[in-house]
């Protein structure tokens, strides 16, 4: 919020907070970045006072003219009214007496806006005090996360802010059998035993594969089991000595009804609940991820006589999903994730969808705190990549989690008699570009939201001189015409000026040669229609380990990280992988080009190269050699007692001077005819300490940031600062040095109590207004794919859409020194085309066509080729 603070106090919400409470926790938010001494340090806050929703709704309500996404039929516009935390009414415009009939009941205006059931997550580990594993034995059973619920977790208040309204409550993955598991109705200020969901079914965690084996720690444990069959022989044990214990039971109460004096069974907590398992009323949500685990649990629990309730995570439930759907499992899934550890690398964004065309009741999960926060979206992917209906996507994150966990009669739908677990939103909730107004629980507002930033709506731009003529009518050669080709008929999105309605871009060779609308086409150029499809530049994302990185859990894998402290002379060119499959599906989501950057050491990191995603080896690959040095300023504490700069600061700066005075030796050298004495690091330091090349100088918070630009000031470095996910705290201090910046993540949790929930989100925005050139990453390794949604999300939270794609194109090719000839559909620029079938940062959005260097590439990767192999799989089962 920057200079706008004071006027922010007109915001807070009425609470029992007391005045001295608030200076405090300000004083705690501002006090240390106040005693940097560089300006104005003030910012926006949030505190559980703003927290307090001021609608309230408890003794009924009307939502009227609202576009109603119900979950079991397409959207339609109609009324809805709750009472008693219930929904009582559902009806279509047109039923003008129906709202009447409630006049005594609070009228919500509806207009424009959009209601959609509660999002419900299946996989959460919100709100667990104390850890969530239990990782001593194989088998805790016994163990009850409800012991540990903490209703104080800021957590809930975020994902609310989501418009999740329910959560299964999950132990960790450290045991083949863990404890059992609660289902919460998420109220924000509510005590645990409030949060729980009543009569809930009652779930237990199971897990498979590397984590219950201990695959991936600091070197495997004693504690049995460390392999997979292992995994098996536990079940076989625990659920034979659970029927042995149930036959004790069993044949001591028959005794006791024939009148005889028999002594009970020592009662066993552990073998009871795998009994109640064996006899349905515990059931099973198990951690999974390979096909052959996933079809033994299934056989297994069919031997003992009962039912896999929900395979968890199921990254490979699509090899199988003919048999899932036969045994009668549901699935819970993430839409994307993949490549973290080995038994994760078969993951494909369509696992959801074509469970689902399996016949599989499937559900999108988080498993994550940020992830929860934007589970609509998450579920929207399964749009963009298996064509699934916008119902049943809307299903994946609602009512198909509801019906997992036996809850399917009381929430995840708008349909009378259910739980008014409501959310309303001020677009499709499939859409990016919707935001959470208020989300309902009960019928009882649980969260409204907050303009912090002052950012609602906003359509922040910088004041980029744009230069295009894209509206202009170029004349091309009549002759030698072999070889252009024009892509006609799209909307274009040139990034350097307006989107151009039946635009035309024309290509030759591997330069775009015209841009515009009404072009006259000689004969003998080739066109391609894309009527009523978009035209993009193709994306860059920065800071990425593509090339270097394919499987998190593997180091032999990676090469995106070195020790030995600083290296400024490691450039990552030579190492690129040309065959990683990580290059095809980045490609998927419309990115063509990569800075491949170190990702780890230092605090000195190494050189990063541009590449395009289009080549078979490296020196095809790579279209800008050594283009920065990557330096990870030393964190400093937001509430350190004074500004006092690391140790390691200094010994940055001493390196830097170091190889100033080498470069000016050797300049000497050279000047009396002197062979001077190659140092290849001080050699490659040297260009970047003089300022002549360019330094990405990574930090986040405020105080590393303000540490950062002072350390870049004081030693004249030409430097662009990476990372700045609390930019929005010292905004007016980056603008004031005139610094450009690479955000991200945007998709991340705030790190302190006191940042507004969509700080993160926000950032990019703040920043553009305060007068700093903004780029975005994804800061994702595993999943850079996903910058689209990083820039989605910042077009969401204030950025205008147009900034938000200069900030992934041209912005992004500023800052590698690449704008010449990349960034945007310019005449001239190299022919880096992305084809779409709407708007680029939708989730929903398919990505149809792409050109890189002139050269159409091919969207095909490893992840499709899977999808399609097991979809015909599929068929072939079921034909059968």
């Amino acid at each position: 919020m920057g200079n706008s603070t004071l006027k922010k106090h007109k915001n807070m919400k009425n609470s029992s907070i007391s005045l001295g409470l608030t200076a405090a926790v300000l004083l705690v938010v501002f006090g240390s970045l106040a005693n940097a001494g560089d300006g104005d340090t003030t910012h926006a806050f949030e505190t559980n006072a703003m927290r307090v929703p001021t609608l309230k709704t408890s003794s009924g309500c009307v939502i009227q003219g609202v576009t109603i996404h119900s979950a079991v039929a397409p959207a339609f516009l109609g009324t809805v009214v709750v009472q008693g935390g219930k929904i009582t009414g559902v009806s279509r415009d047109g039923n003008d007496n129906f709202a009447e009939a409630h006049h005594d009941l609070l009228v919500i205006d509806g207009t424009g806006k959009h209601l959609a059931p509660g999002v419900v997550d299946t996989h959460s580990h919100l709100a667990i005090s104390g850890g969530v594993n239990e990782g001593t034995l194989s088998i805790t059973a016994d163990c009850d996360i409800s012991d540990t619920i903490n209703p104080d977790d800021l957590g809930i208040y975020r994902a609310l802010a989501g418009g999740v309204t329910t959560i299964q409550c999950l132990h960790g993955s450290a045991n083949a059998i863990d404890g059992r598991s609660e289902v919460l109705k998420l109220k924000w200020g509510a005590t645990a035993a409030e949060l729980v969901f009543p009569d809930a079914p009652q779930g237990i965690k199971f897990a498979l594969g590397e984590n219950p084996k201990r695959s991936n720690g600091r070197g495997n444990s004693t504690r049995f089991p460390s392999s997979r069959r292992g995994i098996e022989a536990v079940y076989d044990r625990a659920f034979t000595r659970a029927l042995a214990y149930g036959e004790g039971w069993k044949a001591y109460e028959q005794a006791v009804e024939r009148g005889e004096d028999a002594m009970p069974p020592r009662r066993d907590l552990r073998l009871e609940t795998l009994l109640g398992i064996i006899e349905g009323a515990v059931k099973v949500h198990s951690h999974s991820y390979r096909a052959d685990e996933i079809l033994m649990l299934m056989r297994k629990a069919e031997e003992f006589g009962f039912r896999v309730q929900t395979l968890q995570h199921v990254l490979e439930g699509y090899k199988i999903a003919a048999e899932i759907a036969e045994h009668g499992a549901g699935t819970s899934t993430f839409s994307d994730w993949w490549n973290y550890k080995i038994e994760a690398y078969d993951a494909i964004p369509q696992n959801a969808a074509l469970l689902h065309e399996a016949g599989v009741l499937s559900t999108i999960n988080s498993d994550s705190g940020e992830l929860i926060r934007h589970l609509y979206h998450e579920a929207a992917k399964s749009v963009r990549y298996a064509g699934l209906n916008r119902v049943d996507a809307l299903r994946l994150a609602t009512l198909n989690g509801a019906l997992q966990l036996g809850l399917g009669d009381r929430t995840g739908s708008i349909e009378v008699g259910k739980d008014a677990d409501l959310v309303l939103l001020d677009a499709d909730p499939l859409s990016i570009y919707s935001q959470v107004q208020w989300t309902m629980v009960d019928g009882e507002i649980e969260f409204e939201r907050i303009d912090a930033f002052e950012l609602y709506r906003a359509d922040v731009t910088s004041d980029t001189k744009l230069d295009s003529e894209s509206g202009a009518a170029p004349v091309l050669p009549t002759e030698n015409t072999e070889g252009l080709l024009a892509f006609v008929g799209a909307t274009v999105h040139p990034a350097d000026g307006p989107a151009i309605a039946n635009g035309t871009v024309v290509v030759s060779g591997s330069r775009i040669v015209a841009v515009g609308s009404g072009i006259e086409l000689p004969a003998g150029c080739k066109t391609v229609d894309f009527k009523g499809k978009h035209i993009w530049p193709g994306m860059i994302a920065l800071d990425t380990p593509i090339g270097l990185f394919e499987i998190g859990s593997v180091p032999a894998t990676s090469d995106s990280s070195e020790i030995g402290g600083n290296q400024p002379d490691l450039s990552v060119t030579a190492s690129v992988h040309p065959e990683s499959a990580h290059i095809g599906v980045t490609r998927t989501n419309g990115i063509t080009r990569t800075q491949t950057a170190p990702q780890g050491g230092g605090p000195i990191m190494g050189q990063s190269s541009v590449i395009d995603l289009d080549g078979m080896t490296w020196e095809e690959l790579v279209c800008k050699d050594r283009d920065m040095l990557h330096i990870n300023f030393p964190r400093m504490q937001n509430d350190a007692k004074d500004d006092k700069e690391p140790e390691r600061v200094t010994e940055i700066h001493d390196l830097l001077e170091e190889a100033r005075e080498w470069r000016r030796l050797t300049d000497a050298a050279k000047g009396n005819g002197l062979a001077p004495i190659r140092d290849r690091r001080l050699e490659a330091l040297a260009p970047y300490a003089l300022g002549e090349k360019r330094i990405a100088l990574h930090a986040d918070s405020a105080q590393t940031i303000l540490g950062a630009i002072r350390f870049a000031k004081n030693e004249e470095l030409d430097v662009v600062l990476y990372g700045v996910t609390e930019g929005w705290k010292v905004a007016e201090r980056i603008a004031a040095e005139g610094l450009s910046v690479v955000v991200g993540p945007v998709l991340s949790v705030p790190r302190s109590d006191f940042d507004p929930f969509d700080s993160r989100y926000a950032n990019a925005a703040v920043l553009v207004r305060a007068g700093v050139r903004v780029a975005i990453m994804s800061s994702d390794n595993g999943n850079p794919r996903n910058l689209p949604f990083a820039a989605g999300f910042a077009a969401n939270w204030g950025l205008s859409k147009d900034e938000a794609l200069r900030a992934v194109t041209l912005h992004a090719a500023e800052v590698v020194g690449l704008q010449e000839s990349l960034g945007s559909l310019t005449a001239g620029k190299l022919a880096d085309i992305v084809v779409t079938d709407g708007d680029l940062f939708e989730a929903t959005t398919q990505v149809l066509g792409m050109w890189i260097d002139g050269r159409e590439v091919s969207m095909i990767n490893r992840q499709t080729r899977l999808y399609d192999k097991y979809r015909d799989r599929l068929h072939r089962v079921k034909g059968k």
